[in-house]
């Protein structure tokens, strides 16, 4: 095993992180979504939690956090696994194998945040990855837009957080999903590279909402400022305090 993962670090080396060297690796998604995020979190649920990046970070930010991870790729489950011990997070966190949607783990109405990076690329558009690892965990191959949300929206309790990195170009869809299954988007806010460049992501808070919630509260957002990932220099200032590199 230990020719085949790598031992990386988040936050300067309070997060640690195990990962394949070949297969699914985390990107700077979790690490934009977790720091966009105000605690507390309290019970939280990640879905499709791969090697743990994103628990960790929120664990990391709220001592007072606790939650679950779902992740159907047994690889992944079982670094997730030895990642929350490696962190000492064993008491607060629990990673479950299988399939979020049809798991007695995730209760209705039992989660105060449902935090996901979820597989973003519709198949039929761009090219699967060789490895079919990679194509989980990046193409709704086994988890559509619809589905996360379904289950999102069953898990949290009435009021709950539920926060997502998604592409930009489907921020559309994604937003009539949401409003769909009564979610009120609270916060939208665009991810740019660089400045002058296209958005690539949407970093998204939005809250469950009664069924009787109306159409028109649903729909309103509080727009942010675009969150500029890169300058000449390397990451933005605010990316790197995401990244824990200043105070």
């Amino acid at each position: 095993m230990h020719d085949e993962i790598t031992h990386d670090t988040l936050l300067r080396g309070r997060v640690k992180l195990l990962q394949p060297k070949r297969g699914f690796r985390s990107s700077l998604d979790p690490v934009l979504l977790a720091g966009s995020l105000a605690p507390p979190f309290g019970r939280f649920l990640d879905i499709g939690c791969a090697t743990g990046a994103l628990s960790f970070l929120l664990l990391a930010r709220d001592p007072a956090a606790h939650g679950i991870g779902v992740e159907i790729q047994p690889r992944l489950s079982d670094l997730a696994v030895q990642g929350c011990a490696d962190n000492g997070f064993a008491e607060r966190f629990r990673v479950v194998m299988g399939d979020v949607r049809a798991n007695a783990m995730v209760a209705p109405n039992a989660f105060d945040l449902v935090a996901t990076n979820p597989p973003f690329r519709p198949i039929g558009t761009g090219v699967l990855p060789p490895l079919s690892e990679k194509a989980l965990a990046n193409h709704e191959v086994s988890l559509s837009l619809s589905e996360w949300l379904d289950v999102a929206a069953s898990a949290l309790v009435p009021g709950g957080r539920l926060a997502t990195v998604f592409p930009f170009d489907r921020a559309d869809e994604l937003r009539a999903a949401l409003v769909e299954r009564c979610f009120s988007i609270s916060r939208w806010r665009a991810v740019v590279p660089r400045i002058n460049e296209p958005a690539s992501r949407i970093l998204v808070e939005a809250r469950r909402q009664p069924q009787s919630a109306s159409v028109s509260v649903l729909s309103s957002a509080i727009s942010e400022p675009s969150l500029i990932v890169h300058e000449v220099a390397g990451y933005s200032p605010e990316v790197r305090q995401m990244l824990g590199d200043t105070p």
